[in-house]
Formats: C-alpha cells, structure tokens, sequence
C-alpha cells in the first residue's frame, strides 16, 4: 500500500471474500476503479485466499475409525463438504474475483489481511492462535489417513492386545517401515508416565515404541517403528513413570499375538 490510506481497505478485503452486504457492494464496484489501494488490497488477499486456501484438503476424519480399522477397510470415501448457498453475483467487472468456496483456511488467512489492515494487536494474536489449531487439525488428519494406509497395506501385521481377563485394550499395527497403535481401553495418560509397546517374541521384553493416549480420543498413534521392531509377532503393552521406556516392563497391561494371515 506503499503509505497511501483509504477508508474502504476493510470493504475490499469484504469484496475479495465475497461477504459484503449489497449496499456495500454496489458501493465498493463503483469505488473499486478509481483506488489504487484498494485495488492492492483486493489482489493481495485474493493471492492470500488462493495460496492459503486452497493447501487445504477439505475431509474431515473418517468416522467410527476404530471399527473400520478393526474391519480393515480398505478405501473410506470422503464425503465433500455441503456446497454454500448460491449469492446473487454482481454484474462481473475486471476486478471482481470468481466464486471460490470458503474454506476454514481461506477464512483464516480473510482475517490475517485485516488484521493487518487493523495494525495487528488482537485480532493478529488471535489468527496466530487459529492457525495453530488449523495446523494442529491438519496433523492429526495427516496422521488418521498414514494410519488407514498402513491398516489396509497386505505387509501389515495385526495383533490385538487383551488383559488376563480377556478385554480388548489396544490393537497393534506393524509393517517392516512403520507402526501404530489403536487405543480401545486405555485411560489417558499424564506427563509423567508414558505408554511403552513392547516386542515379547524374545525370551527378554524389548521396548520399541512410546505414546500418550489422551482423554476422550481411541486415534491410531503412529509408531517411531523399524524392521527389528517388525520382526516380533508378540507383543505387549504397559504404562511406565518418566517419558522414556525403561529397560524392562514394570507392569504388563496386556499383550497379543499377530493375527494369523
């Protein structure tokens, strides 16, 4: 914007998003033409929209995952999001964007243009905590879709882990280049104690991997996994002090074998 200041920066990002009423509208259609700033402004939050919006995939994860794990679908269609509702369009004119659909991302980087525009302050906190989250959510899909992939691949073995009484806590998925764990009925965990996944094919217990359940969550936790660790057909599960395996389990929650092929 190069020091130049308009009064109706905050309607041009308005006009870019598609969100104005349409008073304001017809208002920014006139005005548009004749600003400069304004005509900055607009490109710049349509290449913000494009460049930020449009790296999202727009699924939300699967649902009733554990089952279709347990099941080993192999393929969980992604239901698209429902389509908005159709606007009225304005007559077009060189600078009016084409529709875009408003993803969660696209409306976050909306709000990092006019927080800029605003001079930062809270709402800058603000689009800085909601991109944490937005990339927190990403993750954790990231990490639901590696998870279906390594349940539904043929080199994957399957143990489910059961207590001396017979209840189903945990199901081990393991392939020669990674791992991962599916809580059933584990309780959630604190920071000071970890969960240890163990290979019991040995005469001794070997530690091969850690994770946190979390309160109200039964999502696959993927594994830091190798070939030695895919070696084992037994394994076992316990939940020990600190944040590090201990060389041996204090206390066996429950343990399986692979499921035979």
């Amino acid at each position: 914007m190069n020091g130049d200041l308009c009064a109706h920066e905050e309607l041009a990002v308005g006009w870019a998003m598609h969100s104005l009423e349409p008073d304001e509208e017809a208002l920014v259609r006139d005005h548009l033409p004749t600003c400069t700033t304004c005509q900055r402004t607009v490109h710049a939050t349509q290449e913000v929209l494009a460049g930020i919006g449009g790296a999202v995939r727009q699924e939300q994860p699967p649902p009733h995952l554990r089952a279709r794990l347990m099941e080993q679908i192999e393929h969980i269609p992604q239901d698209p999001p429902a389509a908005p509702a159709p606007r009225h369009a304005a007559p077009p004119i060189p600078l009016r964007p084409q529709h875009r659909r408003r993803t969660g991302r696209a409306l976050l980087a909306a709000a990092a243009v006019a927080a800029v525009l605003a001079g930062g302050g809270y709402l800058g906190v603000r689009v800085n905590q909601l991109s944490t989250e937005v990339a927190a959510s990403e993750a954790r899909t990231n990490d639901l879709n590696k998870a279906l992939s390594l349940a539904a691949n043929p080199a994957t073995n399957r143990a489910v882990l059961r207590t001396t009484a017979g209840d189903e806590v945990a199901v081990v998925l393991s392939n020669p280049i990674s791992g991962a764990v599916m809580p059933m009925n584990l309780k959630p965990n604190d920071s000071g104690h970890v969960y240890v996944v163990w290979g019991a094919s040995t005469k001794a217990p070997v530690p091969l991997a850690v994770f946190d359940v979390r309160a109200g969550s039964t999502d696959p936790q993927l594994l830091a996994w190798s070939a030695d660790a895919h070696k084992h057909t037994t394994f076992a599960v316990s939940l020990e002090p600190g944040r590090q395996a201990p060389p041996k389990p204090s206390e066996v929650l429950a343990g399986g074998q692979v499921a035979p092929a």
